[in-house]
């Protein structure tokens, strides 16, 4: 039933009249900035959920996946071998410290892991869930493990920390493991 402008103007009059004598203010249009700042802001908080997600499996394999997962077990190992590996750094770098001279030194030194033919850490990102148990977990916060590739493969290497820069999303990363876990 079509309603002529009269009865148009006074129902919207008395749906105003309703809406004021409950006190709320009209809503406010959000601004470009705003709804920006909004899918920002949700962006960033899937990116936290996707981190944390992520990084629990590495802090605690087993308590994530299972005691029977396969991948539970193989994140355990990657974690040991690198802690091993670190450990293999640390005695040579101080064995060469202590045993060498200005004319009898070690000048080269290579170290070959398992987790340097894994394309999840040389390519895959994943090195950075590593390195981040690595520091919170165990400690370590002297050096830093990277890959340097070599001809067909990739060695693992130990940069001392203070040397070393993370581009910004692995420095992102760091801080957000950081926030939410520790």
């Amino acid at each position: 039933m079509p309603e002529n402008l009269t009865d148009v103007i006074n129902a919207f009059a008395q749906k105003f009249a309703i809406f004021q004598k409950t006190g709320n203010e009209l809503p406010k249009r959000k601004t470009e900035d705003e709804i920006l700042q909004d899918k920002i802001d949700a962006n960033e908080s899937a990116r936290k959920q996707s981190v944390a997600k992520s990084y629990k499996i590495y802090k605690d394999p087993f308590g994530a996946l299972g005691k029977a997962s396969d991948r539970a077990r193989a994140i355990y190992e990657d974690e040991q071998n690198l802690l091993k590996a670190y450990n293999l750094f640390k005695a040579v770098k101080e064995t060469v410290e202590s045993k060498s001279d200005r004319d009898t030194y070690v000048s080269s030194f290579e170290m070959e892991s398992p987790l340097t033919k894994k394309n999840a850490y040389t390519f895959g990102g994943s090195l950075i869930y590593l390195i981040c148990w690595l520091k919170f977990e165990e400690g370590v916060g002297d050096y830093v493990p990277v890959f340097e590739e070599s001809g067909k493969s990739y060695k693992l290497k130990f940069v001392p920390a203070s040397d070393y820069r993370f581009d910004s999303s692995d420095s992102d990363l760091i801080s957000m493991v950081k926030e939410i876990f520790y």
